[in-house]
C-alpha cells in the first residue's frame, strides 16, 4: 500500500525528503507488523520476515538490485561455510576472515558507487541495510568457527554465541532478513534469533511488560522526532559554514556546536528507538540477566549524554555495532594473554569502523581521532584519576564534572567530519572554532606522553591504591542471554 502513496507531495508539504519519510514510516509500521510474529511457528516466522523485508526493499524503496545483493551475500556466506564444514573440520581460521574481508569489500564498492554518482545521503539505498547484514554475516562466520573449537578455548561470550548446529537455508535467511532489524539494526547474533524463534515455536510465555517497553520507546522516538523537526535545521553543523556564523563571538559559536552535536545524535536516537520498539513488539530481545527488554537496545541516551570519558561514549553508542567490532575484529587481533588493551588492535578496530561507514577521508579522520581520544582517556584514568579517588566528595565531584565537560565538548567537536563528510569543510569549521578540541586533547597528550608524565605520575600514586582504581578496560566482555 505504501508504495502507491505520493511521497513527493507529502515530502514537499512537511519539508523532509521522501526517502526519509518512507524510512520513518516503515520503522513505525514495523511495530504493528511485528505483533504477528509471536503467534507464528518458527518456520513461518522465517518466511514472514523474508516476505516483509522483501516488500520493504522491492516495493517501497524499489531497490531490486540491492535486494538481490543482500540475498546473494547471504546465500554465498551460508554456502561457503556449509561446504567448508563438510570438507574441513574444524573450520580453518582463514574462512571467517575471508568472509569478513569479502563482505567489507563488497560494502565498500557500494559506498564508492554512492560517492561516485553523488547520491545524496537523504536518499535511502542499499548500503544502510547492507551495513546491518555485514555485521550479521561476519558475526555468524566467526560463531560457526567458534562452534568447532573446544570450550576451554572460548570466553563466555563466544561460548554462548557459538553455532554448533548449522542451520538450514530458510532459517538462516529468516535471520538475515528479520525485518525489525533490516533498515537500521540492531544486528543480533544468530543464536539470539534462533532462541527467540524456538521460544515462540514452543509457545513459551513471553516475559511481562513487553508492550509497556515498546510503547515507551515509541514515545521516546516520537519526542526526538518533534525535537529534530523543530530545531534540527536551524541549529545544525551545516549552519557553521554560513557567513552569518562569523558574526557570532567564540562563546556563541561554541554553544551552537554543543546544541548541534546533541541534535545530530537525536536523529539516531529517533530511528534506533523506533527500531527497538518493533524489536520488542516482536517479542525479541529480552535480557534474562537484567530481567528487562533491553536486548534490542542500540543506544543508551542517558549514559551517553552523561559520559565522563570516551570509553563510556563508545560503550553506549551504536552498541550492537560495538559488539560486532569487539567480537569480529578486536578480539580476533588482540592476544588472549594481553593484560591491557593493545594499541594496534584498537586502532585497527577504529579503522574497520571507518571503512564500514564508507571510504571517505572524513570518516577515517573522525574514527582514528576517536581512537586517539580513547587512548588519552585511558591514560588519564590510569594516571590522574587515582589522586582523586580518596579525596573529599567535593574534589571528586569537581574532577568528574571536568571530565564530563571535556568529553562532551570534544565529542561534539570530534564528529564534525563525521557529519559534514568533507575535509575542507571540516577545516573551515575548526578554524572558526579556534581548534579548541585539538588544544584540549593535544596539551594533555604532549604532557603525558611527550614529556613522560604518565610514568612519573604513576610512581606518585597513593600507596594504598587498589587495582580497580587504575583499571580501565576498553571493551566489555560480558555474556547476555536474550530471546
Amino acid at each position: 500500500m505504501m508504495a502507491f502513496w505520493d511521497w513527493s507531495e507529502i515530502s514537499t508539504r512537511v519539508g523532509v525528503s521522501s526517502d526519509i519519510l518512507k524510512l520513518l514510516s516503515l520503522l513505525v509500521l514495523s511495530n504493528p507488523l511485528a505483533l504477528i510474529l509471536p503467534r507464528l511457528k518458527s518456520f513461518w516466522i522465517d518466511l514472514y520476515s523474508i516476505f516483509i523485508s522483501s516488500y520493504f526493499l522491492l516495493f517501497v524503496f524499489s531497490l531490486r538490485f540491492g535486494w538481490f545483493q543482500l540475498l546473494a551475500s547471504s546465500v554465498a556466506t551460508w554456502s561457503i561455510l556449509k561446504i567448508s564444514l563438510t570438507c574441513n573440520k574444524p573450520l580453518n581460521r582463514a574462512i571467517p576472515w575471508s568472509i569478513f574481508l569479502g563482505l567489507l569489500s563488497h560494502l565498500t564498492c557500494n559506498h564508492a558507487r554512492r560517492i561516485i554518482y553523488n547520491i545524496p545521503y537523504e536518499t535511502v539505498e542499499i548500503t544502510g541495510s547492507q551495513m546491518v547484514l555485514v555485521m550479521k554475516l561476519s558475526t555468524f562466520a566467526w560463531n560457526v568457527y567458534d562452534g568447532q573449537l573446544s570450550s576451554d578455548k572460548l570466553d563466555s561470550y563466544q561460548k554462548s554465541n557459538s553455532v554448533r548446529n548449522f542451520p538450514n537455508l530458510i532459517h538462516f535467511l529468516g535471520y538475515c532478513f528479520f525485518f525489525p532489524s533490516l533498515l537500521v539494526g540492531p544486528a543480533i547474533s544468530f543464536n539470539d534469533y534462533h532462541q527467540y524463534t524456538q521460544a515462540i515455536h514452543l509457545q513459551i510465555s513471553l516475559p511481562p511488560r513487553r508492550f509497556f517497553h515498546a510503547l515507551k520507546k515509541l514515545a521516546i522516538g516520537t519526542s526526538f522526532a518533534i525535537l529534530v523537526g523543530l530545531y534540527g535545521s536551524h541549529l545544525s553543523y551545516e549552519k557553521t559554514l554560513e557567513d552569518q556564523f562569523l558574526s557570532k563571538n567564540f562563546f556563541q559559536r561554541f554553544w551552537h556546536l554543543q546544541i548541534a552535536g546533541f541534535l545530530a545524535r537525536a536523529k539516531y536516537y529517533l530511528v534506533w528507538s523506533l527500531a527497538e520498539a518493533a524489536f520488542v513488539m516482536a517479542g525479541c530481545g529480552y535480557d534474562h540477566q537484567k530481567n528487562d527488554w533491553s536486548g534490542g537496545k542500540n543506544i543508551d541516551v542517558k549514559e551517553l549524554e552523561l559520559a565522563q570519558n570516551y570509553k563510556l561514549v563508545f560503550d553506549n553508542w551504536n552498541m550492537k555495532t560495538n559488539i560486532w567490532l569487539r567480537e569480529s575484529v578486536y578480539k580476533r587481533l588482540n592476544s588472549k594473554n594481553a593484560k591491557r588493551p593493545g594499541f594496534l588492535p584498537t586502532m585497527a578496530t577504529f579503522a574497520t569502523s571507518a571503512a564500514w561507514h564508507g571510504p571517505l577521508p572524513a570518516y577515517f579522520l573522525a574514527f582514528l581521532s576517536g581512537g586517539l581520544f580513547l587512548a588519552l582517556g585511558r591514560s588519564i584514568r590510569s594516571t590522574i584519576r587515582p589522586f582523586f579517588n580518596n579525596q573529599s566528595p567535593t574534589l571528586k565531584s569537581i574532577y568528574d564534572t571536568i571530565c564530563w565537560l571535556s568529553t562532551q565538548t570534544t565529542l561534539n567537536y570530534l564528529v564534525v567530519p563525521f557529519i559534514l563528510l568533507d575535509i575542507s569543510k571540516t577545516v573551515t569549521v575548526y578554524n572558526r572554532l579556534g581548534w579548541y578540541g585539538h588544544i584540549l586533547t593535544g596539551v594533555p597528550m604532549f604532557i603525558l606522553w611527550g614529556l613522560g608524565f604518565e610514568t612519573k605520575l604513576k610512581k606518585r600514586h597513593p600507596k594504598d591504591l587498589k587495582p580497580n582504581d587504575t583499571k580501565c578496560i576498553d571493551l566489555k566482555f560480558e555474556t547476555k542471554k536474550e530471546i
